[in-house]
């Protein structure tokens, strides 16, 4: 009876281990989760400026030849 009662014991405590090894899984699981949400959020929010630092690129590009053009015109 001793010896089941010492073999017992290790089987509840690999089990303690196994139940918070499960629950630090979980946890981990959840924080990546909450990780890839948040680089997705960046990802969108890179491309939108990038689109917007296009297109003021393109503004700024279109002001530079208008004014080139009036410069231009007006000398003649």
């Amino acid at each position: 009876m001793n010896h089941l009662a010492s073999t017992a014991l290790p089987l509840i405590h690999g089990k303690d281990e196994s139940e918070d090894l499960t629950s630090k899984v979980l946890e981990l699981q959840e924080g990546l989760k909450d990780l890839l949400k948040r680089v997705a959020s960046v990802h969108g929010e890179h491309d939108k400026k990038r689109d917007e630092n296009l297109m003021l690129q393109q503004y700024i590009a279109n002001l530079m030849n208008s004014n080139a053009v009036r410069g231009d015109a007006g000398g003649k």
